[in-house]
């Protein structure tokens, strides 16, 4: 289906790069990462376009947005900001709101933030905590995950950049590295990364991403390792819908159980066999899930 790009004045010399994809109700589907460019998410967006408006905004630094004044800004509650400002210049009304990732926790931040303009909320492969906070059973969920891949001749290499990946984002002076490692260690994000459609996305990410060096660096430097939104779920009054893959790696069953649990009146919901890119592991149960949530 056809989208309409374009970009949005946000005052003061910034701008956000936006498109839609599909036709009816408003739905605002946020990039995870952070540093990835909506663009990304347009397979996700097709699934969902004879349903949906579906707004893809590059997140502040990231594709067309400028990115913030200041790096602090990168965290989850600046990129729900923005995305609010995004919303208010666009003249969408309430919508649904929904995220992947680092946009998942901005999607239930901003739906924290701002109810009277979450019609629901869409959490997709989440996290609550960071990798500092959480408890040995997340940890233990992680490393099992991770041994799934063992057999494949391409794991020595991705995980040697997996268990490097914080002290060699830090070190990067150019985003065309972060780049690299993401190309490296994406299969081991996925349930089976010989899958058609997995295989496509992964081509994809690999030829198209291009990474805000900024927002990773912020990610990495604190963010990932500390963040705690649990304080923000409590206040969530929307109905919320938790999608989780059953083998992500990175935000799986323990994270997703979390955030059911703090969000008031959420229903979750475990995917098999599907690790982190639930769109394109399982795209008939991402895209029935989600309508039949939101009918």
């Amino acid at each position: 289906m056809p989208a309409l790009s374009d970009s949005v004045d946000l005052g003061e010399g910034r701008r956000a790069a936006f498109e839609v994809i599909g036709e009816g109700k408003p739905l605002l589907y946020f990039q995870g990462g952070p540093g990835f460019s909506a663009s990304l998410l347009r397979d996700d967006a097709e699934l969902l376009a004879g349903d949906f408006a579906v707004h893809l905004i590059d997140p502040p630094g990231s594709g067309g947005s400028t990115p913030p004044g200041d790096p602090s800004l990168y965290d989850h509650i600046g990129h729900a900001r923005f995305y609010e400002q995004v919303r208010q210049a666009l003249g969408v009304g309430s919508a649904t709101i929904m995220g992947i990732s680092f946009g998942g926790i901005v999607a239930l931040t901003y739906a924290s933030l701002y109810p009277e303009s979450t019609a629901r909320c869409i959490s997709v492969a989440a996290r609550a905590i960071g990798a500092e906070i959480e408890d040995d059973e997340a940890a233990a969920e992680m490393q099992a995950f991770l041994a799934r891949h063992s057999h494949q001749p391409w794991y020595p290499a991705a995980r040697k950049t997996w268990d490097e990946w914080t002290d060699r984002v830090l070190a990067a002076e150019d985003s065309r590295e972060v780049d690299a490692m993401m190309a490296e260690v994406l299969p081991l994000y996925t349930a089976d990364p010989d899958r058609p459609g997995v295989r496509s996305l992964i081509k994809e990410w690999r030829r198209d991403m291009r990474t805000d060096l900024a927002a990773v660096k912020a990610w990495e430097s604190g963010l990932y390792q500390r963040i705690d939104i649990r304080p923000l779920l409590t206040e969530i009054g929307s109905p919320t819908l938790v999608m989780v893959g059953a083998l992500d790696l990175i935000c799986g069953p323990v994270q997703g159980r979390l955030i059911a649990d703090a969000v008031p009146g959420a229903e979750l919901v475990m995917v098999p066999d599907s690790g982190h890119f639930i769109g394109a592991e399982a795209p008939e149960r991402f895209r029935a899930e989600i309508l039949r949530f939101c009918a």
